[in-house]
C-alpha cells in the first residue's frame, strides 16, 4: 500500500508540485501532511494555480503570526478566563470536540475587552494543536486523518448579538482563519438551538465563507441534534447537558472545569474604560422624538446582497429600533418587518448593527418611542449601505 494509494496519478502530481512549495526546514509537519496538501488542492477545486496561491498565503499568513512559535503565545487575562476552555472531548474517530456557547458570549465585551488579532491568535493555537493531535491518527506516514468537530450553541441569542458587527466580524475572521489557513481540519460544524435571530447573521456570513466550508455546518433548533451528536461522539466525551453523560468531579451536567458558559465580561479588563460616544462622530445625525412618537429613516438599496448598517445611541433610558422593507404589490403599498421592533438601552455604549439586503428596494428603520408617555428621546444616529465587498476590505484592514 503505498502513502497515496487513495488519490489519482494527476493529484498526486499536483500534490508533489504543491509540497516543492513548502520549505521543509520551516515547515516540517506541513511538508510531510499530505492529507493536508491534497485539502490545499480540494479546497480549490483541483485548480492547481488557485490552489499554488492558497498555499502561498497560507504560508505568508503563517510567517507574520508566527504560527511555528504559536505555542509560546500568552493570551490577555480575558481570553484565559472566558474562551480558553472550550474542548469537551473526543469524537469516535479519536478527533476533538470543541463546545462555543456563541449565543450566551457577550459580543460588546469580546471586542472591548480583546484586540481581534489576539483572538485570531488564540483561535490559531487551538487549532495547531488539534492538527499535532490529529496528524497522530494517521493511517499510514503521510495518509489521511479524521477531522475535529465545532458544536456553535446559540442558545440564548439576542438581537443584539445577533446584528452587531463587531462581534459578527470576530467571529467571521476565526471561520475564515479555519477555511484559509487549515483546510480539512473540521470534519463537521453542528449549530444547535438556532432561533430567527440566527439568520441574520448567517446570511451575512455566507458572504464570506465557500460553499464547501457552509457545508460543514448542520443546523439544529431546540431539538433533534442530541440523537446527531451521539452518532458521532460517545455519551462519555459528551457533557450532560449536551445529550452524554460527562459531568464535572462534583457532578455538575455543565461541565464548568471543561467550557466556559458565556456571560457578560467584566469591565476590568475593557481596553478603552469608556465608549466614544457618536454626539461628535463624523456623518452623524440627530432626532428629537416627542414622548409617544416615531420616526421612519428610508434607506435606497440599489443592488441585491448590498448590506445596510447601523450604529445609534439615546442620550437617556431606551429606544424601539426595527428594520422594515417596503414596496408596492399590486398597486398597494406593502411592509415586510425584518429586524423585530426590539426596545434597546444604549446609555452605556452605542448600538452597532448590520442586516444583509437580499433584494434591492426600499428599506425602512423605525426609531419608536410611542410607548413612552412621558419622556422625549434625543438619538444620535449614523448608517450607511455598502457593499459586501467594502466589508470585507475594512475586515482585512
Amino acid at each position: 500500500m503505498t502513502e497515496t494509494e487513495d488519490y489519482s496519478s494527476s493529484e498526486k502530481e499536483a500534490i508533489e508540485k504543491l509540497r516543492a512549495i513548502i520549505p521543509k526546514d520551516v515547515n516540517k509537519d506541513m511538508y510531510e501532511d499530505t492529507h493536508q496538501i491534497h485539502s490545499i488542492f480540494k479546497a480549490q477545486d483541483f485548480d492547481l494555480n488557485e490552489a499554488e496561491i492558497m498555499l502561498t498565503q497560507i504560508l505568508n499568513w503563517r510567517k507574520k503570526l508566527q504560527i511555528d512559535k504559536i505555542s509560546d503565545f500568552k493570551p490577555p487575562e480575558v481570553i484565559e478566563n472566558y474562551f480558553k476552555k472550550n474542548r469537551i472531548g473526543y469524537s469516535k474517530e479519536g478527533a476533538p470536540v470543541h463546545y462555543l456557547p456563541l449565543g450566551k458570549f457577550d459580543s460588546k465585551g469580546i471586542y472591548m475587552s480583546a484586540k481581534a488579532i489576539d483572538v485570531e491568535k488564540i483561535y490559531s493555537k487551538f487549532l495547531e494543536e488539534d492538527l499535532k493531535e490529529l496528524r497522530n491518527l494517521k493511517k499510514m506516514p503521510r495518509g489521511s486523518y479524521p477531522g475535529a468537530i465545532l458544536i456553535f450553541d446559540m442558545d440564548q441569542l439576542s438581537f443584539a448579538t445577533a446584528t452587531d458587527k463587531k462581534g459578527l466580524e470576530y467571529v467571521i475572521r476565526c471561520l475564515k482563519v479555519c477555511q484559509d489557513c487549515y483546510p480539512g481540519v473540521l470534519s463537521a460544524i453542528y449549530i444547535i438551538n438556532i432561533s430567527s435571530y440566527f439568520m441574520i447573521p448567517l446570511s451575512i456570513a455566507k458572504s464570506f465563507l465557500s460553499n464547501s466550508f457552509i457545508s460543514l455546518a448542520q443546523m439544529f433548533g431546540g431539538d433533534g441534534w442530541r440523537e446527531e451528536l451521539l452518532k458521532v461522539i460517545d455519551a462519555d466525551q459528551l457533557p450532560a447537558f449536551l445529550g452524554g453523560t460527562k459531568t464535572d468531579p462534583d457532578g455538575n451536567p455543565l461541565c464548568k472545569t471543561l467550557v466556559c458558559q458565556g456571560g457578560k465580561i467584566d469591565e476590568k479588563y475593557y481596553i478603552h474604560k469608556s465608549k466614544n460616544s457618536l454626539v461628535s462622530a463624523p456623518d452623524v445625525k440627530k432626532i428629537v422624538l416627542a414622548r409617544a412618537s416615531f420616526s421612519e429613516i428610508e434607506l435606497e438599496v440599489e443592488e441585491d446582497g448590498f448590506l445596510i448598517e447601523w450604529e445609534f445611541e439615546t442620550k437617556t433610558r431606551d429606544i424601539g429600533f426595527g428594520l422594515f422593507f417596503k414596496e408596492i404589490v399590486d398597486g398597494e403599498e406593502k411592509i415586510t418587518e425584518l429586524v423585530p421592533l426590539l426596545r434597546i438601552n444604549t446609555e452605556d455604549y452605542s448600538e452597532t448593527g448590520v442586516y444583509k439586503c437580499e433584494k434591492a428596494g426600499t428599506y425602512v428603520m423605525l426609531f419608536d418611542n410611542s410607548y413612552s408617555w412621558i419622556r422625549s428621546k434625543e438619538i444620535y444616529y449614523r448608517t450607511k449601505v455598502v457593499n459586501p465587498k467594502q466589508m470585507k476590505t475594512e475586515m482585512q484592514n
